[in-house]
Formats: C-alpha cells, sequence, structure tokens
C-alpha cells in the first residue's frame, strides 16, 4: 500500500493539488483498504460501491470518498498499474443542497471576549473578516499582508492562490502579530505552521468555553458568517464569490437563502388586520 499511496501523492503533487487535499485522499484510501479484504489492486466496482453506500456515512463524506478513490485508481491506470479504472463505474452520490451556518457578529462577541488567548482571537478574527478557512488561519505569514496596499495574499482549497483586501479588523490586528514569518508556527519549533486541525481544536475550544451550544456551528462557521454576513448587508453575490475564492458560483449561492432574522422583518412588516372582538351578527328570536 506504502508504495501505491507514494505514487498517488506524487501524480497529485504533479497536480499542483494542496498539501491538505492530498493527506485527506490518502486517508480515506488507508481506511478504504483497511477495510476490504482484497488487495487494492484487485478491488472491483462492486466492493468500490459497497464501501461508498456503508450505513451511516452522510452525503457529502460519500462523495469525498468516491472522488478520493476515482482519483486513486486514476493514477493507478496512468502508472501502469491497472488497465482501468474501477472506480469510475460508481454511481454519482446526490447531496442535498447544503444549509449555511453561520455565527452571528454577537456570537462572535462573545467567543472573543470569553477569555481566549491571543492567538486564538485571532484564528477567530481572520475566519470571521476574511472568511478564511481553518487550512489558510494556519497557513498565514505575515509576508502575506501588505499595509500599504490593503491586501492580503493566501491559498485557497486546492491550492487556489488569491490576493484578496485586507479588512480594516484584520490590519488592525496585523500591527500585533509577527510582520515576518508564520503567525501560528509550530510548538516543535520547526519552521513549520500549526496543522489546520489544531485551529479547529482552539476555535471548537472557545465556542464552548463561551457558552455557545449549537452543534451546528464549528470553527468553519465563521466562514460561513462571512459569506452570510456580506449577502445580508447587500454586497453583490459574484464580490462575495471572489471574497471566497470560489470556483463556482452555486457554491456562494447557498448564501443568498433568506435569514432567519429577515423572515421575521418581513412578517412584521406586513399591515395588521385585526378581527372584532364580537361577529356582530344578532340572533333570531
Amino acid at each position: 500500500m506504502e508504495t501505491l499511496l507514494e505514487a498517488f501523492s506524487v501524480y497529485q503533487r504533479a497536480q499542483n493539488l494542496a498539501d491538505t487535499t492530498i493527506r485527506n485522499r490518502e486517508s480515506i484510501v488507508r481506511s478504504f483498504g483497511r477495510r476490504v479484504a482484497t488487495p487494492l489492486l484487485d478491488v472491483g466496482t462492486r466492493e468500490l460501491r459497497q464501501y461508498i453506500g456503508r450505513a451511516g456515512v452522510t452525503a457529502g463524506t460519500r462523495r469525498t470518498e468516491r472522488g478520493a478513490l476515482i482519483a486513486f485508481y486514476a493514477c493507478m491506470v496512468a502508472d501502469g498499474y491497472l488497465h482501468s479504472n474501477p472506480a469510475e463505474g460508481l454511481p454519482v452520490v446526490r447531496v442535498p443542497k447544503g444549509q449555511p451556518r453561520p455565527f452571528s457578529a454577537e456570537q462572535v462577541a462573545v467567543m472573543l471576549e470569553s477569555g481566549a488567548y491571543r492567538r486564538t482571537r485571532a484564528m477567530i478574527m481572520l475566519g470571521y473578516h476574511q472568511g478564511f478557512r481553518v487550512s489558510q488561519i494556519a497557513r498565514v505569514r505575515g509576508d502575506d499582508i501588505d499595509l500599504a496596499e490593503r491586501t492580503f495574499s493566501t491559498v485557497s482549497k486546492g491550492g487556489k492562490p488569491g490576493l484578496l483586501p485586507l479588512h480594516p479588523e484584520v490590519a488592525e490586528l496585523a500591527l500585533e502579530m509577527p510582520r515576518t514569518g508564520w503567525w501560528f508556527p509550530a510548538r516543535d519549533g520547526s519552521d513549520r505552521p500549526i496543522r489546520g486541525s489544531s485551529v479547529t481544536d482552539l476555535i471548537t475550544k472557545a465556542i464552548r468555553r463561551s457558552g455557545i451550544t449549537d452543534p451546528r456551528l464549528t470553527p468553519h462557521s465563521l466562514r460561513h458568517g462571512f459569506g452570510s454576513g456580506l449577502v445580508e448587508q447587500g454586497v453583490d453575490i459574484r464580490v462575495v464569490q471572489e471574497l471566497m475564492l470560489h470556483e463556482d458560483l452555486s457554491t456562494t449561492q447557498i448564501y443568498t437563502q433568506v435569514s432567519r432574522k429577515r423572515k421575521h422583518e418581513g412578517i412584521q412588516a406586513l399591515p395588521p388586520v385585526r378581527p372584532p372582538a364580537r361577529s356582530g351578527r344578532r340572533i333570531a328570536a
């Protein structure tokens, strides 16, 4: 398996895929390899379908696993290990349209004031004011920020580079953070940033400490708060797409769904028509 996974890693790096994507796909292939009795190169479409279709898995996970396995076996064909890709026969996974699960500005304020340490507060600010994913937050460098031009360089999902406008609150934050090098270096003293999973853990602790108990709210919900907040303020959806570095506009459009607050405001705007206390009808003698 190790030889095949190394070949898969090289195949993906040649496509310039992000390290996070490569690691996630490797984890999926490893899990699949441990669950099937058949060697990876002898697996057929039936075993793959049984794995993808196992009980207790969300539609989003099925889709992600399907994509990883199709890519893995495409690599095996490209490198001459196989003549055909057994994963190509997997059915398309239908995933329900996503619903944003955003933090409100008030909840973000509570998190920032809940006793979180400075670097955790900085992570929360980056998630909410710049719309960064945890992987982006983990890899922020002081060199990425140009205070004169008010820009922020980042690399988004799939290794997509972006040059974004700097939010004023993050510009203020940058004055307190390292001007060069990693904002969140690994604790082992090496010249590496912390992992995205560490960012997730730290922000999750801040959520719990603040007393927020909604199970739908996760560190990624800060990014949802960013997208939803922009739409609420009337920012054009194409601008929101660019700010979130979405490849497809349809991904951004989940934020155009009407919020609960606007629904309440809408129904309150309807002029009331009150019924009389009595019918006014006379009872015949």
